[in-house]
């Protein structure tokens, strides 16, 4: 067989074997991944019943799209492991930590739902102590999501010689947590998301709400987390170029994105 056509099978037996793949590297994250699926479509639904908003979008938005990131940040994570022997996946620090990404995750969106439920929001919220304390246990925990996520990615990267998708999966955790968290740091020591134009994520771009008016720094957070998805796809290329090739263009990329909110420029303008 081609080293082309040896490519071409491995890459669909890749993608039809995604599903599986998840399941495997770590029951737990698999199951949770579908919980908060359902989470994201039920705060979702809520939308049609309740009318409120904060920053002129539903109440229930915020939750929605929190569910639906970790859904996929589980999934990766557990995809990542599932690139190991069972044997190595299975170690005590690496159950150690995702426990600890499970219970974080969960505590996260149990605070975002009760400021919801309240018609507060969740995140910049120091208007009383209570509140105060809350956000900067929130801080702890983001940071405690996106630690674990580097420290099994650097497991899984311990074990590159296993092959390119087990390189790729372990070099994608990694990268995404560092650009995530660089640019989440600064966004919460700005204290807020906004840089510039209109206070408020109505008619902002659609579906993500990011401003088209002026400065998000949600959008490079956004970009520099979800590089693991991109950069791990890149191993469907065969090719150990291409995934260093997209590892360097999501750095770049997440920069450049970065910089420009920062300088107070939309990704889009209106």
């Amino acid at each position: 067989m081609s080293v082309s056509a040896e490519r071409i099978r491995l890459r669909e037996t890749k993608l039809t074997g995604l599903a599986q793949d998840m399941r495997s590297g770590h029951i737990w994250l698999w199951r949770t991944g579908l919980a908060m699926l359902f989470g994201c479509a039920l705060m979702y639904a809520l939308q049609h019943f309740d009318v409120r908003v904060i920053n002129g979008v539903s109440v229930w938005d915020k939750p929605a799209k929190f569910f639906l990131s970790l859904a996929v940040q589980y999934g990766t994570v557990s995809w990542g492991l599932s690139q190991l022997p069972k044997v190595n996946r299975t170690t005590y620090s690496i159950n150690v930590a995702v426990w600890l990404m499970l219970i974080a995750g969960w505590l996260e969106m149990g605070y975002i739902i009760f400021r919801a439920w309240r018609g507060e929001a969740s995140h910049f919220n120091a208007t009383t102590a209570f509140a105060a304390l809350a956000y900067a246990l929130m801080g702890v925990g983001a940071l405690t999501l996106t630690f674990t996520a580097a420290f099994i990615g650097w497991k899984i990267w311990a074990m590159r010689g296993l092959g390119l998708w087990t390189e790729a999966a372990g070099l994608a955790l990694l990268l995404g947590a560092v650009l995530g968290t660089i640019a989440g740091a600064y966004m919460s020591a700005h204290g807020g998301h906004w840089v510039g134009g209109a206070q408020t994520d109505a008619g902002g771009l659609p579906l993500f709400n990011w401003s088209m008016s002026g400065g998000d720094l949600r959008v490079a957070h956004f970009v520099g987390l979800h590089a693991s998805q991109l950069i791990a796809l890149s191993a469907l290329s065969g090719d150990r170029r291409v995934v260093y090739a997209a590892s360097v263009a999501m750095i770049l990329l997440t920069t450049i994105i970065f910089v420009m909110g920062v300088l107070g420029t939309p990704l889009l303008r209106a």
